[in-house]
């Protein structure tokens, strides 16, 4: 029986006892590296778990949609802009955000005969009156400290005053006069114009609009060194049934704002989300990619602001349903500082937090005095959702309705800020 003699000095262990230990240390190493690559993943995964709020795979970067792009991929571009519209009446509670780059006033009112609307009743106009305010003021002043712009959105939705309006050019010409006025008083630098009609347009209503757009806009041009002009349309602008014929307009202004949003209202019979990327076709009437493949084809891109909600809309309903009908005359606007402050009564009011997989967007149940309700809102999910949209199709950016609406919370910001600035 051979005899194994251990070497104290192992440079004298023969080549393959030698081997052998140095085949052992090398295992050895190997698992302790093994265990720190594991422990380093490990850590990182719980890192990007705690402080990530949103999937790090966006199911809008694989989807077949987008076929009707004539590129795969279009090359991104930067300086994006992130327009806010800040209505009169959210001015005590509204934020001016680092990633604001146009803050628009909203708004002052036109008549029929192009007057812009100063008393109501005997009283200043809402509009009108806080325009005049120490905290528009303050408001603006901030945006231009932050090198933003200031704008003013011009309103008009009556349907007599519209069409009065459009069909006379002793009318715009007063309008035009008017804005004169207002731009040498205060400090903007760009017009927002918004005029929304109920029903369908005309093709002569259409032309009556364009000759609008495209006269206002040779007038600040002619007078102004760097006034920019933009134009609010509904969703379904582009499909021509209504006002704006958008190839005609689009060359007489620097931004069109989709205003893709109100796909469900206060005066639903069902539940649904607000802002649907997706779905329309199959669930409801439309949705937000339905109508941007149409508006791609006649508007460039970069010229495009898709319209976001900071609100939802909640509703007394007959179940928790993702689409339960509604009872009449309960629906209301609900804001993202309300949808926060149900979440903090959430054992009290049964809150049950629910996503709409085909909408991409969240919603909520909760129970209140035996009634049963529902919110449609949006969370920083559904918006980096919206983000890679802007960022897949390449628009010009995106515009919020409304500041104010997300009260103190950064959660929505945080995601433009990662996404868009």
């Amino acid at each position: 029986m051979p005899i194994k003699i251990l070497y104290k000095d192992q440079k004298r262990l023969p080549k393959s006892d030698s081997t052998w230990l140095w085949w052992q240390r090398g295992k050895f190493f190997l698992k302790i590296f093994a265990v720190i690559i594991l422990g380093l993943v490990v850590s990182t995964s719980l890192i990007l778990w705690f402080f990530w709020d949103e999937p790090l795979a966006s199911p809008i970067n694989s989807l077949t949609t987008f076929r009707f792009l004539q590129e795969s991929r279009l090359p991104r571009t930067g300086n994006k802009v992130v327009y806010g519209f800040l209505p009169y009446w959210n001015m005590d509670v509204a934020n001016i955000q680092k990633e604001l780059s146009h803050l628009s006033y909203f708004s002052l009112t036109i008549d029929g005969a192009g007057k812009l609307i100063t008393k109501e009743n005997d009283y200043a106009e809402p509009g009108y009156n806080k325009l005049r305010s120490d905290q528009f003021l303050e408001l603006s002043n901030q945006a231009i400290k932050q090198k933003g712009s200031v704008e003013l959105t011009i309103t008009q939705f009556n349907g007599d005053d519209i069409y009065n309006f459009l069909s006379s050019e002793a009318a715009q010409k007063q309008l035009f006069d008017d804005l004169d006025g207002v731009i040498l008083a205060y400090p903007f630098s760009g017009i927002n114009i918004d005029i929304e009609p109920a029903g369908s347009g005309s093709a002569q209503l259409q032309d009556k609009m364009t000759n609008f757009v495209k006269n206002l806009n040779h007038h600040l041009d002619s007078k102004y060194d760097d006034i920019k002009l933009s134009i609010d349309v509904y969703a379904g602008a582009a499909n021509g049934t209504s006002i704006w014929n958008m190839s005609a307009i689009e060359p007489h202004v620097d931004y069109i704002i989709v205003m893709a949003y109100d796909f469900h209202r206060r005066s639903s019979i069902t539940a649904g989300p607000v802002a649907p990327l997706f779905g329309g076709k199959d669930l409801w009437d439309s949705d937000i990619n339905q109508h941007l493949q149409t508006f791609v084809e006649q508007v460039p891109p970069q010229k495009i602001l898709l319209g976001i909600p900071f609100y939802g809309y909640e509703w007394q309903t007959t179940s928790r349903d993702a689409q339960s009908n509604t009872y009449p005359d309960t629906g209301r606007t609900a804001s993202i500082d309300r949808v926060s402050k149900l979440m903090a009564n959430k054992e009290e009011l049964f809150v049950e937090e629910h996503w709409n997989e085909d909408a991409l967007s969240p919603y909520l149940s909760y129970e209140e005095d035996g009634e049963t309700y529902v919110i449609y809102y949006e969370n920083s999910r559904s918006i980096s959702y919206k983000l890679d949209y802007v960022n897949q199709l390449d628009l010009g950016g995106i515009a919020i309705w409304a500041l104010g609406y997300e009260g103190e919370s950064r959660e929505l910001w945080d995601v433009i800020e990662r996404k868009i600035r």
